[in-house]
């Protein structure tokens, strides 16, 4: 695949969030209290890795496909982690920078603070997809990129679901 700076450039920011959504989730999914938050965390975090994979493979010159992308990318996802794990043992300094950030102040590190932060990032990187796919000239390509949009509101909403449940946000 030949992609223009722009695209090459958009992709990169992409797969950058999808970076930042995977250390926070690992990380948040650690901090939180409540048993339901953290099974939500660690799924949004699995689905951040094979967004992440799929954009790897774009920037490769590989289209993922769509149906592919639940059973290659778990394949890819196992060694894909243990990747990402070692990046994260390395670059752990973002993560302890969410860790130190929310954990030692005291007045943070509770669920619903961990939940509005999320909820904003997946908000941040829904629109940050809504404006990639615009400037995308392949239809393939932005059919990939509005399906992981669409994953993204997905995580938003079960965040939000949660945080509605549990009265941490209200609807007036």
């Amino acid at each position: 695949m030949n992609f223009t700076t722009k695209e090459t450039y958009l992709l990169e920011d992409q797969k950058n969030h999808e970076k930042i959504c995977i250390q926070k989730y690992s990380s948040y999914a650690n901090m939180a209290s409540d048993p339901e938050l953290k099974s939500i965390f660690q799924q949004n975090g699995q689905k951040e890795q094979e967004h992440y994979n799929s954009l790897d493979q774009l920037l490769k010159g590989q289209m993922p496909s769509m149906s592919q992308s639940s059973s290659q990318q778990s394949g890819s996802q196992q060694s894909g982690n243990q990747q990402t794990g070692s990046q994260m043992q390395m670059k752990s300094g973002g993560q302890q920078t969410f860790q130190s950030q929310w954990g030692s102040s005291g007045s943070g590190n509770t669920d619903k603070d961990l939940c509005i932060d999320m909820l904003m990032t997946e908000k941040y990187v829904s629109g940050a997809y809504n404006t990639a796919i615009f400037e995308f000239r392949d239809p393939q390509v932005r059919n990939l990129l509005n399906h992981i949009q669409k994953e993204e509101q997905q995580h938003g909403e079960a965040i939000f679901k949660y945080m509605e449940k549990k009265g941490m946000y209200q609807m007036k």
